[in-house]
């Protein structure tokens, strides 16, 4: 698996993904999969960079390495939630990104909208607007935040698993 990757799957029409992907050459981002989502069923993959439209569900996932650290940083304003994946070194006391994380996203009715393996350091998420849970499991050790999807707000969710 490398880790030198940036996955993208969100709805948008032809011509916002003709512009991504201009827009992603332009500024050297290596590898996009874009998938076109019917609810929480994923369609064919192709390469692509999109624009998230008001009520689009979608997410970005990567950034191991500097360029696409930024690049990810860059997309932010796209998406209403930022989740960050670490694990605490504690012989360093720093805190390391990991990618091997299993989440899954619940509505306030406890129905799965996303569920993905191997997801970190940096995942974006884009919902409708409500309520919602993330349950993030790594190493067989599960956290849970709860957060809410409101238009016009940005926040950063950071989850640290120990070792």
């Amino acid at each position: 698996m490398s880790w030198n990757r940036i996955i993208i799957f969100l709805g948008g029409s032809t011509e916002d993904i003709e512009m991504a992907i201009h827009r992603s050459a332009r500024t050297g981002l290596v590898l996009l999969f874009a998938a076109l989502m019917s609810g929480a069923a994923i369609a064919q993959s192709r390469e692509a960079n999109l624009m998230p439209r008001q009520g689009d569900m979608g997410y970005l996932n990567g950034s191991f390495g500097e360029e696409q650290a930024d690049q990810m940083r860059d997309m932010t304003s796209l998406f209403p939630v930022r989740f960050t994946f670490a694990r605490h070194d504690g012989t360093h006391n720093i805190d390391v990104f990991v990618a091997d994380v299993h989440l899954r996203i619940v509505d306030s009715q406890g129905r799965t909208v996303l569920e993905l393996t191997q997801q970190g350091p940096i995942f974006l998420l884009r919902l409708p607007d409500g309520a919602y849970a993330i349950e993030a499991e790594r190493n067989g050790e599960v956290k849970t935040r709860r957060f809410e999807i409101v238009a016009g707000r940005r926040q950063h969710i950071a989850l640290s698993w120990a070792g």
